[in-house]
């Protein structure tokens, strides 16, 4: 009688626990500042990931070198099977990919904490989500549905594998969706929960978790938050966008933007702490004084952004970019070195003209973002997805008809 109390009492304290962790995980969460990147050989997605999973904690990894740097086997679980540049979707002996053990364990070489888990639940890489933590996660397809298979090593071991095993890394959820950034093509991509989940558990929900030796984007914004003067400092209400926080502030959203490491596309929370303004002794030092610049490149330091040194530089930051080829979210690397465009131009050359005619419609293509959209017509992009109703995480699709006017 007295085992079964117990018992009765031990079960329901796992119980109140569980329910207690659940309730603690929000509805929703967004990680802004993973930036992701195509993928450069046909099977090197698991390299992708981790290279641009690495960016995120401030490591940075080379594709290639990473890809390289991996074992070989004929089990995934021990290394990569196979070439790179083999047609993608088979299975082992075929050319296949590599599984979460041998990425974690190469990442953890660059000084990265990163676990290699299966069997984890949704609650559970939630938790790491909503805490600040991108997940690299193991899908077939672009979150296709698929059948596990049983493959025997030639040492005899069984392993689990599936056709168009893929991966990609998990940065937001809400109660329907989730966000993902796809190694295939670079691209944030929304999938509901149910697809997800039902992709994720072919290969027994694979992950890998962690985060960097170092300070992540998050952290080191909420650092800066803590240490902000009060009166440089805002926090997110319901309704607020980046545009109209700026614009409270008389701050250009880029600068906003930048000073609280928010990438495309720019989601900003409620209850999230903005940094507002910087003071002359945080900005990076005059390129002119600090020897950065030679009259034709300029050598990004820790801190900088584009706008910033565009101004700094005096020209045009539009410019700027077009000139190095960045594009949307423009991140900058320390040490990373943009040429200058020539000291007579101040505007890019698509604007040395008129301002392009504004159409009635327009159709997207494959690639293209409401940002640079809007950018390219000279709107503002919130106002451009309110007319064409689009909400979070604002992806426009080819073929898709855009109202611009």
């Amino acid at each position: 009688m007295k085992k079964s109390v117990l018992l009765l009492f031990f079960t329901l304290g796992i119980l109140f626990t569980t329910a207690a962790q659940a309730e603690d995980i929000p509805n929703q969460a967004y990680i802004s500042g993973v930036v992701g990147h195509a993928q450069l050989y046909i099977l090197s997605c698991e390299a992708r990931s981790a290279a641009d999973w690495a960016a995120y904690w401030g490591v940075e990894i080379n594709e290639t070198d990473f890809l390289n740097r991996l074992p070989l086997s004929d089990n995934p679980n021990e290394g990569f099977v196979g070439d790179p540049n083999d047609p993608w979707g088979n299975i082992p002996p075929a050319s296949y990919g590599v599984h979460a053990d041998p990425v974690a364990n190469l990442l953890r070489t660059y000084g990265l904490d990163a676990h290699a888990d299966t069997g984890l639940s949704w609650e559970e890489i939630k938790t790491e989500v909503a805490a600040g933590h991108p997940v690299i996660v193991w899908v077939i397809g672009s979150i296709w549905a698929g059948t596990p298979r049983i493959y025997k090593t030639e040492d005899g071991q069984k392993v689990t594998v599936a056709n168009n095993e893929h991966t990609m890394i998990l940065i937001g959820y809400d109660e329907n969706s989730v966000q993902l950034v796809d190694a295939l093509t670079g691209y944030t991509v929304t999938h509901s929960v149910e697809n997800f989940l039902s992709s994720w558990e072919v290969l027994g929900n694979m992950a890998i978790t962690g985060e960097g030796s170092g300070q992540s984007q998050m952290d080191e914004q909420q650092a800066q938050n803590e240490t902000a003067e009060t009166e440089n400092a805002y926090t997110v209400e319901r309704g607020d966008t980046l545009n109209k926080v700026a614009a409270r502030w008389d701050v250009s959203w880029e600068d906003l933007a930048a000073w609280n490491n928010i990438s495309y596309p720019y989601t900003i929370y409620p209850g999230q702490a903005l940094i507002t303004a910087v003071s002359p002794g945080e900005e990076t030092a005059d390129p002119a004084e600090s020897g950065s610049a030679n009259g034709e490149t300029y050598t990004v330091q820790r801190g900088d952004y584009l706008t910033q040194i565009a101004r700094q530089l005096d020209l045009d930051w539009q410019l700027l970019a077009e000139t190095n080829g960045l594009i949307p979210p423009y991140l900058l690397l320390p040490s990373q070195v943009l040429q200058l465009p020539p000291t007579g131009d101040k505007q890019p050359s698509e604007e040395n003209g008129d301002q392009p005619e504004v159409p009635e419609f327009y159709t997207a293509t494959n690639g293209e973002s409401l940002f640079a959209l809007a950018h390219y017509y000279g709107m503002d992009w919130i106002t451009l997805a309110g007319m064409n109703n689009l909400s979070f995480p604002y992806i426009i699709g080819p073929g898709q008809t855009i109202r611009l006017r």
